[in-house]
């Protein structure tokens, strides 16, 4: 697995050219984010790996108008691994939520 630091800088070479890109992180029983508009994405993601946590990939969100169109890409990490792109995809079925917890959530609390 690459360091925290390199995945954060990989989600901001992908958010330079979209709306909102998010760093899905996988637990056994819940998925939790990243998002490229917190404050402290490195912090966050580093607070969720310490937990149990493992960075999955990338959920990239399109706006034009009123339409937003998702989009996901694993780590390469996970890219062989032949469950992970039901898993993304999955996620992209809760977009509106997931967007909804961008705008509220600019650092993971503490545990």
């Amino acid at each position: 697995m690459r360091k925290t630091s390199d995945l954060v800088n990989e989600m901001r070479t992908e958010a330079k050219n979209a709306w909102l890109v998010a760093i899905a992180v996988g637990f056994e029983n819940e998925t939790k984010f990243v998002f490229s508009s917190s404050t402290h994405p490195l912090e966050d993601l580093d607070k969720l790996v310490k937990t149990g946590g493992a960075p999955i990939g990338l959920l990239r969100f399109e706006k034009e108008n009123t339409t937003v169109q998702g989009s996901y890409r694993p780590f390469e990490e996970y890219e062989n691994e032949p469950w992970v792109a039901d898993y993304l995809s999955g996620l992209l079925e809760n977009s509106e939520g997931i967007i909804v917890e961008s705008q509220y959530q600019h650092n993971v609390p503490d545990y």
